[in-house]
């Protein structure tokens, strides 16, 4: 177990790069995505690819700190439910 942490820690272990590796409604989205984007980045003036720009940021910004949050409060319920299932006295 200390092991898997500290694997966490430095990076090693990287639950992320395998989100929705094997998903294709995950990987269908992504694919709609890019074209989406790239459709409307064609039918921007410079002035509003500048502001999607600045949108886009604050979105990715936005999932990362989200993702993240998601991952600690996880991490926290698999602790909890460990712990639970080791001091039951049943």
């Amino acid at each position: 177990m200390t092991n898997t942490i500290g694997q966490l820690w430095h990076g090693i272990l990287e639950p992320v790069r395998h989100l929705g590796k094997n998903n294709p409604e995950i990987k269908q989205l992504e694919n709609l995505l890019q074209c989406n984007l790239k459709n409307l980045e064609g039918n921007l003036n410079e002035k509003l690819k500048g502001l999607l720009e600045k949108y886009n940021d604050c979105i990715n910004e936005y999932i990362a700190l989200t993702n993240e949050q998601a991952f600690c409060d996880g991490f926290c319920l698999g602790t909890k439910i460990t712990v639970e299932s080791l001091t039951s006295a049943e």
